[in-house]
C-alpha cells in the first residue's frame, strides 16, 4: 500500500476527519448525559451506573481527540454551534429521554460512531498518521462495547 505524503492540505483534511469524530463525540455525550439524569422506573439505578461509565470514558475521548487536533496544529472547536455545525448525530427526543428508547437511541449512535471512527482510521492511515489513526481503532472498540453493553441490558 502506497501512503500519501502528509501536506497541509492533507493535515486539513486530517483535522477535519478529527473534528467530526469529536462533534459526535459530544453529541453521544450529552445524550448520555440526559439519559443518566433522566431515565425513569424498575432500572433507574442500573441505568445510572452505566450511563456514568459511559459518559465518563466519552468525556475522555472528547478530551483526547481535542488534544490531538490542537497537537496536528489546528484549533479544537470553542462553542456548542462549531459542535452542533460538525455533528452527524441528533440530540436525543425529549419524549424518549426517560424510556428503553432512549437506550436504542445510545446504541444506534454508538454504532454509528463506531464506523465513523473506523472510516477515519483508514483514512487517517492512508496518509501515515498512526497516532491518530490508532486513536480512533480504540473509539472503534470502546463504542462497540458501549453498544454491546446496552444491548445486553435491553435483552434482561
Amino acid at each position: 500500500m502506497t501512503k500519501k505524503i502528509a501536506t497541509q492540505a492533507n493535515l486539513s483534511e486530517e483535522s477535519t476527519l478529527l473534528k467530526v469524530v469529536l462533534a459526535d463525540t459530544f453529541v453521544l455525550y450529552m445524550k448520555t448525559y440526559a439519559v443518566h439524569w433522566n431515565y425513569k422506573g424498575a432500572k433507574f439505578f442500573s441505568v445510572h451506573r452505566l450511563t456514568e461509565e459511559h459518559y465518563k470514558a466519552l468525556a475522555d475521548a472528547i478530551d483526547e481527540i481535542a488534544e490531538r487536533i490542537r497537537a496536528k496544529g489546528d484549533e479544537a472547536p470553542f462553542s456548542l454551534k462549531d459542535i452542533m455545525g460538525s455533528a452527524d448525530l441528533n440530540e436525543i427526543k425529549e419524549s424518549d429521554v426517560g424510556t428503553d428508547q432512549a437506550l436504542r437511541d445510545l446504541i444506534k449512535s454508538h454504532e454509528m460512531l463506531s464506523q465513523k471512527a473506523r472510516e477515519a482510521s483508514i483514512a487517517l492511515d492512508e496518509v501515515d498518521d498512526v497516532y491518530s489513526a490508532d486513536m480512533m481503532t480504540r473509539r472503534v472498540g470502546d463504542h462497540d462495547k458501549a453498544a454491546w453493553m446496552l444491548k445486553s441490558f435491553l435483552q434482561q
